[in-house]
């Protein structure tokens, strides 16, 4: 199995592939060969190669600076966010905590990542809130419904423990 690659790898490869293909030298080199040959109608076919060959690279550079521009969006977080979240995600948190099998401990460092200070700080670093809080959390709901799934199963069809069979 493959490792996973992120989005923005994917981007810096195809970048770099970009980049390379049609270099002010590569041009040059072309160029003077085609000046070499000294047939008007060569000379045209290839300039007009060339100019397309240019023209799609500069497509492809915009829609990659498209896609990196959407995927710095995708991790930044307003500072209306920011302030919404500080407010009000941590009585969410306290709320499925019971379910979930967590602990006190657990919603003291949450409450101190989701400082309002603490998040802007990070967030200028470049810290990936989605990724690091949005995923554990997602399966700690996930966790609390599986454990209120099991609860009310078992509540459904409880063992009778008197019962023995002769």
């Amino acid at each position: 199995m493959e490792p996973a690659t992120s989005p923005v790898t994917e981007l810096a490869v195809r970048l770099k592939e970009v980049s390379i293909k049609n270099t002010a030298e590569a041009i040059y080199n072309k160029i003077n060969l085609v000046k070499q040959i000294q047939n008007d109608k060569q000379t045209i076919n290839v300039l007009e190669e060339i100019i397309n060959d240019l023209t799609t690279d500069k497509n492809e550079l915009i829609q990659i600076t498209k896609c990196y521009e959407q995927e710095f969006l995708s991790q930044d977080i307003s500072d209306e966010d920011i302030e919404y979240i500080t407010k009000e995600l941590l009585p969410i948190i306290t709320t499925f905590l019971p379910f979930s099998g967590g602990d006190s401990e657990f919603v003291s460092t949450i409450q101190k990542i989701l400082s309002a200070e603490t998040f802007k700080i990070l967030k200028l670093l470049g810290f990936n809130y989605k990724e690091a809080i949005g995923q554990p959390l997602t399966n700690l709901v996930a966790q609390a419904i599986q454990n209120q799934n099991q609860n009310q199963n078992t509540n459904k069809y409880p063992v009778n423990k008197g019962y023995s069979r002769k």
